[in-house]
């Protein structure tokens, strides 16, 4: 984590522009003054007023809101880290984490300078056990689009999430993302089965036309890159899907938008 300025006690006004921890906070308890535009899960943080999305921060908005923590996400945000500092008493980075363990390991950290430290690890213990599966792939390669692509490497949350719910990940990519203008068609050979996040929320068949007979399954955007609790639900979708041999999951968090209220976090009640 990188901390700059000082925490005096649970923070009361937080500002967070990190969708993934904003999902966590929100089934901690703990209330927003302001979020990014993408944090939409759970629903609920809709009713919060957007001030920032990943590249950019209404820094006058912040100012007024007077926040006690400002959490951003590093390094995707490291443009902003300096800015916020200046009106805000506190601001944390968090890395984008390598492993489940890392991403459980953030979970915990907020939990404890929430002083709610009990219920923080029940959630983070909920969160690893739910990504348990019996072994379906081996050297799983999996490809987001963001308009360029982005290959999850061995080093990454999503290839240690996927190898944990049975999608046992391709080694050998030293590295956290890889990103290219486009799709990776050498690694895409080597695969014996694809992981491919659609641009949008729906299925278009001729976007994944480059995996021609590779298996492979297509999700919605923002299945795979996230690392909040709806990560582990989500990649029980998918390996689901793998085993019956569907080559689309309709159903993830990104396109339910689910509320805390709802079935969907029934598991971390």
């Amino acid at each position: 984590m990188i901390l700059l300025g000082s925490v005096d006690g649970a923070p009361r006004r937080v500002i967070s522009l990190n969708p993934s921890v904003n999902e966590f906070l929100a089934l901690l308890g703990v209330r927003l003054a302001g979020r990014d535009v993408f944090s939409y899960r759970p629903v609920e943080l809709m009713e919060v007023p957007a001030v920032g999305t990943f590249v950019d921060v209404d820094v006058e908005a912040v100012r007024r809101m007077e926040p006690d923590l400002v959490v951003l996400y590093y390094p995707v945000q490291r443009h902003l880290v300096d800015k916020l500092a200046a009106v805000a008493k506190a601001v944390v980075a968090v890395p984008t984490p390598v492993n489940v363990d890392f991403a459980a390991a953030v979970f915990r950290f907020f939990a404890r300078l929430f002083d709610r430290d009990e219920e923080g690890d029940r959630l983070a213990g909920i969160y690893r056990d739910l990504l348990r599966g019996h072994p379906l792939y081996e050297d799983v390669l999996a490809v987001i689009n963001l308009g360029v692509y982005d290959v999850a490497c061995s080093n990454s949350y999503v290839a240690d999430a996927l190898t944990r719910v049975g999608l046992r990940y391709m080694s050998g990519l030293p590295c956290v993302f890889k990103h290219g203008d486009s799709p990776p068609a050498e690694l895409i050979e080597k695969a014996n089965f694809v992981i491919y996040e659609a641009r949008g929320k729906r299925f278009y068949p001729g976007e994944a036309g480059f995996l021609k007979n590779k298996p492979h399954v297509v999700t919605p955007n923002d299945t795979l890159a996230h690392y909040g609790p709806s990560l582990p639900l989500d990649l029980r979708l998918v390996a689901e899907a793998a085993a019956r041999g569907a080559e689309w999951v309709g159903e993830t968090s990104s396109v339910l938008r689910p509320s805390l209220r709802g079935e969907w976090y029934r598991p971390y009640r």
